[in-house]
């Protein structure tokens, strides 16, 4: 049996009670030396949120959980090739509110020849076998050749030097990985490894080889920020290639880190790695050539465990995510798409944490309570045909702008659709004001869509007569309500 043990590291979890283990898993892959060969190897390391498991107390004084894990690799045939089975056990802590705070992070290495691969890790509760967590992924190994290349890019949670050896030790330093490629606003550094493996013939005598790691918005496009490294090197067999970024200077978006070997300005083999970064308010790059501009700064644990957002199911993050798409910025928006498109439970939750952390710092459960209950009149007033009212473009609009100043509801106007128009006399974009309308079209039971607006960013329709008005004309209806708000409007 395994032990994991008790890790001091930034936790990347919010701590939850759950149906399920709530895991994330990542994996690298690198070569070691045998003979004058490169062999393959590939690291999988993942954390699992405490709160997600169900602790036991076998013996009074010691709680702990164990999780039956099981690892598999297949090739792009189907058959296994290698498969690992063995029991996890948590660290003993003395009472449950002890365990559920520790830090959970395994690491395994598994040898594996060139070719393509899927890989499945499935982790199991022994008290409840019903909860469960299952991973899959696919990768290609490549055999090294006579040509230099770089292994994946690894991110560290923490580096420090150590010559005590255990199954986090490289090169001198214990390297905790980071196990997803998300960094919110509480890191200030972004630490990362990689190996060059450089065969010996591929040595050009009398020639300047540097090694440059950069971060940018597209794959080796321009560097953004002024993060950059280049290191003179003179490469040969397997070389660390290590470093850190002060990454508080980068605002929230997407960004890949990248490394090169160059020779006289020629890359000769370079690698990438997208990750997200979560940073509402980013520290001003000082711009004084003659001064660093900052100082490093230790990176803070942030503990999660007693936020509001720790209550949440996957499903409930979700809808909440869809929650905030109407008072969300552009690149929040962009987010949050991403997350609906491809869920993760862990990163989903830190979003919505940071998010009202940025519009409150000093409490954002109470800013999520607010609007929350802005939600709810949303539902009530709102939901439609299995729409939830925050879907409905009617429940979108108040929650955007709030309650409107003035609300006319018009059902019965011969030959028009049912319609209703929202005036607001203070608007966050325009100093004047403004108006949206609402119309009810045949297919559709109980539910409104937005027809046409006067508000900056709003729906803009020119040809909304022809739509609202059945007959397709005007002339029976100059005397609707429609007209009278919006007279003459394209």
């Amino acid at each position: 049996m395994r032990r994991w043990q008790g890790l001091v590291l930034a936790s990347l979890f919010l701590c939850f009670k759950s149906l399920a283990i709530e895991a994330v898993v990542a994996y690298s892959v690198f070569y070691r030396e045998d003979g004058k060969k490169l062999k393959p190897y590939v690291e999988v390391y993942w954390q699992i949120a405490p709160n997600s498991l169900r602790f036991a107390e076998p013996v009074k004084g010691s709680v702990i959980a164990k999780v039956r894990t099981d690892i598999r690799f297949t090739d792009e045939y189907g058959i296994v090739m290698k498969e690992d089975h063995y029991i996890m056990q948590t660290a003993e802590a003395s009472t449950l509110a002890q365990a559920r705070t520790q830090n959970i992070l395994e690491l395994q290495r598994y040898n594996l020849i060139p070719g393509k691969y899927k890989m499945t890790v499935k982790l199991t509760e022994l008290i409840d076998t019903n909860s469960s967590y299952t991973y899959t992924d696919t990768f290609t190994i490549n055999p090294r050749n006579e040509k230099p290349a770089f292994s994946t890019i690894q991110l560290l949670d923490t580096v420090f030097a150590s010559t005590h050896e255990n199954t986090f030790t490289k090169h001198g330093n214990i390297q905790l990985p980071l196990c997803a490629n998300y960094a919110d606003e509480s890191r200030k550094t972004l630490y990362y490894y990689a190996e060059l493996y450089f065969p010996e013939t591929a040595l050009l005598k009398n020639s300047e080889y540097t090694i440059v790691a950069s971060v940018s918005k597209k794959p080796f496009e321009s560097t953004v920020y002024k993060l950059q490294h280049t290191d003179t090197s003179t490469p040969k067999g397997i070389v660390p290639v290590s470093g850190k970024f002060r990454i508080d200077v980068l605002p929230t978006g997407n960004y890949y880190l990248n490394v090169s070997l160059k020779n006289d300005g020629t890359t000769i083999c370079s690698q990438n790695l997208f990750f997200q970064r979560v940073n509402p308010k980013p520290v001003k790059l000082n711009t004084d050539t003659t001064k660093t501009g900052y100082e490093f700064q230790d990176m803070q644990v942030v503990d999660l465990s007693t936020t509001f957002v720790e209550k949440y199911t996957l499903p409930q993050t979700r809808a909440i995510l869809k929650m905030l798409l109407p008072i969300s910025t552009a690149v929040e928006k962009q987010s949050i798409q991403a997350f609906l498109d491809r869920p993760d439970f862990t990163y989903m939750r830190y979003f919505i944490y940071n998010f009202w952390k940025a519009r409150n710092p000093a409490n954002p459960k109470e800013a999520w309570e607010e609007y929350m209950q802005k939600v709810k009149e949303v539902n009530r007033q709102f939901s439609a045909a299995g729409t939830a009212g925050y879907e409905s473009e009617r429940g979108i609009t108040y929650l955007k702008y709030g309650k409107p100043d003035e609300m006319v509801e018009v059902q019965n106007e011969q030959g028009v659709y049912p319609y209703e128009i929202w005036s607001y006399n203070v608007l966050p974009q325009q100093s004047n004001g403004g108006m949206i309308m609402f119309y009810r079209p045949s297919f559709m039971i109980g539910d409104y869509r937005v027809l046409h607006s006067n508000i900056k960013g709003e729906i803009r329709n020119t040809n909304w007569r022809s739509v609202l008005y059945q007959t397709g004309t005007a002339n029976n209806a100059m005397n609707s309500r429609a007209e009278q708000y919006f007279p003459g409007s394209k």
